[in-house]
C-alpha cells in the first residue's frame, strides 16, 4: 500500500486497488534512479523516474491523451500524444534541465529494439528541483535514465526517490506519490510528482483522521514569493478501454483531484497530466483496426472520472507523507509532513 493508506487514512468513495499504486494496472512498471551526492553549492539531489507500459510500445503504441492546465514547463512529446493519441515509448520524469538527456535515453532504448525506426516520440515530463539540487550542473546522464528503465518493476517506491528526490510542495519536502482506484472490473492508477504551492494552499488538514499537526517551519523554508510557483506532473494508467480523446478527458479529471489537494496552478507553474490505457493497441503499419470502447454515455465513464480525481488527490498526499528529511544545496532543507 502507499504511504497514505499505511497510516490508516482513507479518501473518496471508491476503494483502492490491491496495491494502492499505479502498478495495480496490469503490466505497468515503475523504476527510479536516485542521485544524491556532494554537499554545499554543488549538492545533487535529483533523479529519474520511469513508467513502463506493458508490451512493446513502439511496435504497438497504446492509446493516450493529455491535458495541460498551465504550460510553464519543458515537457517533451506531448504534442504528438495530443495529436495522434498514441504513446510509443515509456514515460520519463526528471528535472527541468535533464529533459534532453532523458529524451536521448528513450531514443537509445527504442532504437536498440527497433533499429529500423526513423521517427520516435520520446515522452519526458519535468519539475524544477533547483531549490535543493544543483540543477545547473546537469548531473543526470543518459546512463542514469537507462538505469531507471532497467530498474522498473511492479513495486512502486514512493518519497524522495527518482524525480522526487529534490522536489518541494506546499513548503514541505515532497517526492513521488502513487494511488489507485478499483471500479469493477477496471482499475485507474495515478503517479504524482508534486512540486508546487505554498503552505496555506495545502488542504490535507480537512481529512479525518489527521495524523498530526502540520509542521510549523524549519530552516530553509522558502518565502511565499519563492513557494508560489513550481510544477505538478500526474500520470494516469487504466485498463478501461477508452479512446484517446476519452483519455484526455480522464486526464482533465486528474486536475480536479490536484485542485482538491490545493494545487494553485499559478502563472509560474507547469501542470501536466497524461493518461494511457493498456486495454488495446494501435499496431504500427496497420491500415485499420477494430476496438471495443466504453461509450461516453455509459455510467462507467462517470466512475472512471471520479477514480482519476480521487487517485490523483491521494497520490499527492502520499508523496508528502512518504517524503523523508533531506539536506540540499547550501544546507537548504524543508520540513516533512509526517
Amino acid at each position: 500500500m502507499n504511504a497514505f493508506r499505511k497510516v490508516g487514512l482513507e479518501l473518496g468513495h471508491l476503494p483502492p486497488g490491491p496495491r494502492g499504486t499505479l502498478a495495480d494496472v496490469p503490466g505497468v512498471r515503475v523504476g527510479h534512479r536516485t542521485l544524491v551526492f556532494e554537499e554545499g553549492p554543488h549538492a545533487v539531489r535529483t533523479g529519474v523516474t520511469v513508467i513502463v507500459p506493458p508490451g512493446d510500445p513502439y511496435a504497438e503504441p497504446l492509446p493516450a491523451g493529455a491535458f495541460v492546465l498551465h504550460g510553464h514547463g519543458k515537457a517533451a512529446g506531448l504534442w504528438q500524444v495530443l495529436h495522434l493519441g498514441e504513446l510509443e515509448t515509456p514515460i520519463l520524469l526528471t528535472n527541468t534541465l535533464a529533459v534532453p538527456r532523458c529524451a536521448d535515453a528513450l531514443l537509445t532504448w527504442t532504437l536498440a529494439r527497433h533499429p529500423e525506426a526513423r521517427s520516435v516520440n520520446p515522452v519526458v515530463l519535468e519539475c524544477n528541483d533547483g531549490r535543493l539540487s544543483a540543477i545547473e550542473d546537469r548531473p543526470v546522464t543518459e546512463a542514469d535514465a537507462l538505469a531507471a528503465l532497467e530498474a522498473a518493476g511492479e513495486e512502486v517506491e514512493e518519497g524522495c526517490v527518482g524525480a522526487g528526490t529534490g522536489t518541494v510542495a506546499f513548503g514541505l519536502k515532497s517526492g513521488i506519490g502513487t494511488a489507485s482506484r478499483y471500479l469493477d472490473p477496471f482499475v485507474v492508477g495515478a503517479l504524482a510528482l508534486p512540486n508546487m504551492g505554498r503552505r496555506e494552499d495545502l488542504r490535507f488538514s480537512r481529512l479525518p483522521p489527521h495524523p498530526g499537526p502540520l509542521p510549523h517551519g524549519g530552516e530553509g523554508e522558502p518565502s511565499p514569493s519563492r513557494g508560489e510557483g513550481g510544477s505538478l506532473v500526474v500520470v494516469l494508467a487504466t485498463d478501461a478501454p477508452l479512446l484517446p480523446e476519452q483519455l484526455s478527458r480522464l486526464a482533465r479529471r486528474a486536475a480536479l483531484g490536484a485542485a482538491r489537494a490545493g494545487a494553485p496552478a499559478t502563472a509560474g507553474s507547469g501542470d501536466f497530466f497524461l493518461a494511457f490505457s493498456v486495454a488495446w493497441r494501435i499496431p504500427r503499419g496497420r491500415d485499420r483496426i477494430s476496438v471495443e470502447f466504453i461509450p461516453d454515455r455509459s455510467p462507467s465513464v462517470d466512475g472512471l472520472y471520479r477514480a482519476a480525481a480521487e487517485a490523483t488527490e491521494e497520490a499527492i498526499y502520499s508523496a508528502l507523507l512518504a517524503a523523508t528529511p533531506i539536506v540540499g544545496r547550501d544546507g537548504t532543507s524543508f520540513p516533512t509532513l509526517a
